[in-house]
């Protein structure tokens, strides 16, 4: 590259370059050397996106159509008669109101809970209890949900150890409860389920900005006689909040989107609780209703998209952090 570079350089002394750039392509081949690791590492990712998302995307058209897979894309075109569908069946309305009601709560409890859990573990200053606290608290994240299903049904199964537990503690006399069939129950379930399973791993992402704070910051607030709550209050905190307010707006995009796999999972004959991911899946796959799931998912796209926006413009205008 060094060479190229002189290359060109005298080249342009003699008035014989005419910026064309063949240096800029030889630090553009060199780059791609230099970083062909990251690039192979990169290209799974790259690739399953490109195929999952990308790519099914002219599918789309569906939503628009009356689909018969005999017909494929020759069925007839309905227009918006399906999105119509969508918002006056009682179903489908009930689905979007409990997407909503369990999307927003586990907003609320699983955003700030990997934050907490960070603070706390940057407190602890037993670096072998540190360390032990970050594994258990992350190695859930690596079961898949049908693990983490199964887990929950065996411990709250009516002859599980909860169960036995109670009856230690009341009495032969004690009534056995069936926990996983109570409809009361179900948000809680999923509520502890998702914090159990993602607050360790999400906390990497806030220990790794909180250790990126520059120490001298939180020496100055010392030798100023500020405590720990005030050094939190004004050296962590501004510290964080950009990671914060960038993470938060991510997760506006998904907010629509609820966990199909756990909520599917926990529901049994006694459960009744679709969200608009369950009803995708029964309407789409099971009852081959191809044309409405396809136009609830499309709704339920472009709802994210809207919420990313939105919370992207009003973060930009109050703290001046946005991802665009």
């Amino acid at each position: 590259m060094g060479e190229t570079f002189l290359q060109a350089i005298k080249a342009k002394q003699q008035g014989g370059w005419t910026g064309k750039m063949p240096a800029k392509r030889a630090i553009g081949r060199n780059t791609l050397r230099r970083n062909i690791v990251i690039y192979i590492m990169l290209a799974p990712a790259v690739l399953s996106t490109l195929i999952f998302k990308y790519l099914p995307l002219p599918g789309l058209i569906l939503s628009f159509m009356d689909y018969n897979p005999l017909l494929q894309f020759k069925s007839p075109w309905v227009g918006l008669e399906n999105f119509k569908t969508i918002f006056t069946l009682p179903m489908f309305t009930d689905a979007i109101f409990n997407t909503v009601v369990i999307s927003v709560l586990t907003l609320a409890v699983l955003w700030p809970a990997p934050i907490i859990l960070a603070l706390l573990i940057n407190e602890v200053h037993n670096k072998v209890f540190k360390r032990v606290v970050q594994t258990v608290s992350y190695l859930p994240h690596f079961l898949a949900w049908v693990s983490v299903i199964g887990i929950a049904s065996s411990l709250f199964a009516i002859y599980g150890p909860v169960n036995d537990l109670l009856v230690m503690l009341g009495g032969e006399g004690t009534e056995r409860v069936m926990f996983m069939s109570k409809q009361e129950l179900f948000i809680p379930f999923v509520l502890i389920l998702s914090v159990w399973k993602e607050i360790g791993w999400g906390s990497i992402i806030y220990l790794a900005a909180i250790t990126s704070i520059d120490s001298q910051l939180y020496e100055a607030a010392n030798i100023d006689g500020a405590n720990r709550w005030q050094q939190f209050l004004h050296v962590t905190l501004p510290g964080l909040a950009p990671t914060i307010i960038m993470l938060l707006i991510l997760k506006m995009g998904s907010l629509f989107a609820s966990n199909f796999e756990l909520i599917y999972g926990l529901q049994n004959p006694f459960i009744n609780y679709e969200v608009v991911a369950t009803l995708v899946y029964k309407q789409g796959i099971l009852n081959g209703n191809y044309s409405v799931a396809t136009a609830f998912d499309l709704v339920q796209g472009l709802i994210g998209c809207i919420l990313v926006y939105t919370t992207n413009k009003i973060s930009k205008k109050v703290s001046d952090i946005s991802i665009w």
